[in-house]
């Protein structure tokens, strides 16, 4: 139910955003990179970020809400990094395996025929993520990883970002 209820927030986002409601300054992007990359840094490989809808909610001034879709390619690997805000992401297809090298999160695990929904914080660990299971984390404040040794994945990310501010700080860079 959480799941459907995440997607149900994402898409009434997309929809604000794409007619203008939510705000006066909404822009809706096809194929276009994250906010402040030119390409992807040296701290990431493998990974193709679209911003599909952004806004700065009157309800969060100095904030920016975004809606990405990222494609993850088979042996990507990002390096231990932090962003200006918070995150919510799930993965809609694939598979990868996500890294908490300092702080915490709390992943959502996709319910099924045989479980039901079951949420765990994930701590100075890494665990992999498979469709339908969902992360939320203060992404200034936890350090994570991410490296896919399977197939191609998906990620949808809603990411609410201090206006202004690099969108990734990364703190190495990745191990193949």
């Amino acid at each position: 139910m959480r799941q459907f209820s995440v997607l149900v927030v994402l898409v009434g986002f997309a929809a604000l955003s794409a007619f203008g409601l939510a705000t006066t300054r909404t822009v809706a992007q096809e194929a276009s990179p994250m906010a402040g990359m030119v390409g992807m840094p040296a701290g990431a490989v493998g990974l193709m970020p679209r911003v599909l809808a952004r806004i700065e909610p009157a309800t969060a001034p100095g904030q920016e809400l975004q809606l990405v879709r990222v494609d993850v390619a088979p042996g990507a690997t990002v390096a231990p990094h932090t962003h200006p805000g918070t995150i919510a992401l799930c993965l809609e297809s694939g598979s990868f395996d996500f890294g908490i090298v300092e702080g915490t999160a709390t992943v959502t695990r996709a319910a099924t025929a045989a479980t039901p929904e079951a949420a765990e914080q994930l701590a100075d660990a890494e665990t992999v993520l498979a469709p339908g299971d969902c992360v939320t984390f203060d992404a200034s404040h936890t350090v994570h990883t991410l490296r896919n040794t399977g197939g191609p994945a998906v990620i949808w990310q809603a990411q609410l970002y201090t206006v202004g501010e690099p969108p990734t700080t990364f703190l190495g860079t990745p191990t193949p």
